[in-house]
């Protein structure tokens, strides 16, 4: 298993951080400007300070052509965020992402905290482990960047974002 931290600051307010990240066409529209197609996103509220979101989509597989023959050039992934508002006011995401066919998986931890400027800081820990046999390490390698790159387009998407 690969681990790796990030942190970025949004010049957005939280609320305007969480609104993105938990919009359908906001992330209907990221999802396919990162290369995505076939995206569906579909966003449920059970209750307040609750927000599970699922995407699937298919993803351009960057990778060397050993990988790429055994799997191909697009990957089913299937990915599910749980938002949590905690009682400071802050927000916690747990991100799931399976890509079928491929014995690995994602997993990412976000944090959102406003900050004293109006803005918001985000604290994220992206994890990913395979059991794929002989070439493990080569499928976390290319998945921790993978999903450390999309994760900073992501955190890009947000900043230009238009507050509300």
């Amino acid at each position: 298993m690969l681990n790796r931290e990030e942190s970025h600051v949004f010049v957005h307010p939280i609320e305007h951080v969480v609104a993105c990240w938990t919009d359908e066409a906001f992330l209907t529209a990221m999802m396919q400007d990162q290369g995505s197609r076939d995206v569906v996103v579909a966003v449920e509220r059970p209750e307040l300070g609750l927000i599970h979101i699922t995407i699937t989509r298919q993803v351009p597989v960057d990778a060397p052509m050993m990988i790429r023959s055994v799997i191909g050039s697009w990957l089913s992934l299937t990915q599910r965020d749980v938002w949590q508002q905690q009682a400071d006011g802050s927000w916690i995401a747990i991100r799931d992402a399976k890509p079928k066919g491929l014995s690995a998986e994602g997993q990412a931890q976000l944090k959102l905290t406003p900050d004293a400027e109006g803005g918001t800081q985000c604290a994220a820990v992206v994890r990913v482990q395979s059991r794929a046999p002989m070439v493990a390490a080569m499928v976390e390698t290319l998945m921790l960047e993978d999903s450390t790159r999309l994760l900073k387009q992501e955190f890009g998407a947000i900043d230009a974002s238009a507050s509300a």
